[in-house]
């Protein structure tokens, strides 16, 4: 994992920069704040937090949020663009120094796909959670991300070819610098939460293209929230 936040450590400004002149993004954030619209100082640990952006807005909206990461610079972002929220540098593929049952709502946007073991990730999810308590994260789609477009006459993008999907396996990413990509089929996230001991509540393949350059109905995300049960 070292190697990996070495990564993103480089990568933390053109990515902020980017992602925050993303359409993608913007979709990403329309999805979340429409599910988490206000709260009553429920706390939240933001797993992953980039640059900031989602701990702010769950404090902004009532919550008693904290956002945690691996990445010493996305950090020292995140305290420069929001020095009103909480961030702790943190390993998230470490055992996290919080009590048990801390949490009543463990959220991770666009991680879990860029860590190597979730199993153990997902275990600390739970221990730190309180009964009851609610997970919720994003990833890209696993069934269409490593695809490669296929365009028509027009050049329009209408299907992705996939040599591969079952497969466990890593790749670099180039879009903000090089950061290491973990592909694993959609069976494996679902079936490593059912086995940390959570239920799922719902999930969402969110329309992200426009259908005019790219396919509408080729997810490029995919949402769950889970129940912790045990």
């Amino acid at each position: 994992m070292d190697n990996i936040i070495k990564q993103w450590n480089l990568a933390a400004l053109k990515y902020t920069s980017e992602q925050e002149n993303s359409e993608y993004v913007r979709i990403n954030k329309n999805i979340v704040q429409n599910r988490f619209r206000s709260f009553n100082g429920e706390k939240i640990l933001d797993l992953g937090c980039g640059y900031g952006f989602y701990t702010d807005y769950f404090g902004s909206k009532g919550a008693n949020a904290i956002g945690i990461d691996g990445s010493e610079k996305m950090i020292e972002i995140a305290r420069q663009q929001y020095p009103l929220s909480e961030f702790c540098l943190m390993d998230i593929t470490k055992p996290l120094e919080f009590e048990k049952d801390s949490f009543d709502i463990v959220f991770s946007n666009q991680v879990l796909m860029d860590v190597e073991n979730i199993d153990f990730v997902l275990s600390e999810c739970k221990r730190v959670l309180k009964n009851k308590g609610l997970l919720y994260f994003s990833i890209v789609h696993p069934a269409f991300y490593d695809g490669k477009w296929i365009k028509d006459e027009n050049g329009y993008c209408r299907a992705k070819a996939l040599e591969k999907y079952i497969s466990l396996y890593s790749f670099t990413n180039s879009h903000w610098g090089e950061t290491e990509h973990f592909h694993r089929p959609l069976s494996y996230y679902l079936n490593t939460a059912a086995k940390n001991g959570f239920m799922l509540k719902e999930a969402n393949e969110p329309v992200s293209y426009d259908g005019k350059i790219k396919n509408r109905d080729i997810p490029l995300f995919f949402f769950a929230e889970y129940i912790k049960t045990e």
